[in-house]
C-alpha cells in the first residue's frame, strides 16, 4: 500500500512542530518554566516519530493495519516505546559527560517512559484510522 501526499504532510508537519518545540524548550528555558512541559514533549514527540515510522513502514515492515488491527497498533506502540527508552539512555550517556543533570531520577525516567508509550500507542491509533480511511491502492 501507498501512503498518500496528505499523510505524508501531516506525519512530516507534525515531526517539524516536535523539533520546533522541543529547540524552543531549550532555548526559552520552557523545561524549568513549566512544570508539564517535559511530559508535554515527551508524549508529543514520541507520537510525531511513532506516527511517521508508522507511515513510512507500513506496507515495507508493518502490514495489517487492515486485518489485524490491535497488532497493527502494538507494533507501533513498540517501536516509539523504543525509541523512548534510546533517548533515555541517551540522557544518561549525556549525563556521564556534561556536568548538568538531564536525569532528574528514577520517577522521571519512569514518567518519561510512560508517556512515550502512551505517545506511541496514540499514534498508533492515528495512524490505523489514516491507513485505514485513505483509499486501497495496489
Amino acid at each position: 500500500m501507498k501512503i498518500s501526499s496528505r499523510e505524508w504532510s501531516v506525519g512530516w508537519g507534525a515531526l517539524t512542530v516536535a523539533i520546533l518545540v522541543n529547540a524552543a524548550g531549550y532555548i526559552l528555558d520552557l523545561y524549568n518554566r513549566f512544570w508539564w512541559f517535559d511530559d508535554a514533549v515527551h508524549a508529543y514527540t514520541s507520537f510525531t516519530l511513532s506516527l511517521l515510522l508508522a507511515l513510512l513502514l507500513y506496507g515495507r515492515v508493518l502490514d495489517g493495519a487492515r486485518t489485524h488491527s490491535v497488532l497493527f497498533v502494538l507494533a507501533v506502540a513498540v517501536l516509539g516505546g523504543g525509541i523512548g527508552a534510546l533517548w533515555e539512555i541517551a540522557e544518561w550517556g549525556y549525563d556521564q559527560w556534561v556536568p548538568e543533570n538531564a536525569i532528574l531520577g528514577k520517577t522521571d525516567t519512569i514518567i518519561d517512559l510512560i508517556l512515550d508509550t502512551i505517545g506511541s500507542l496514540v499514534a498508533g491509533l492515528v495512524s490505523l484510522w489514516m491507513i485505514r480511511s485513505s483509499p486501497k491502492k495496489s
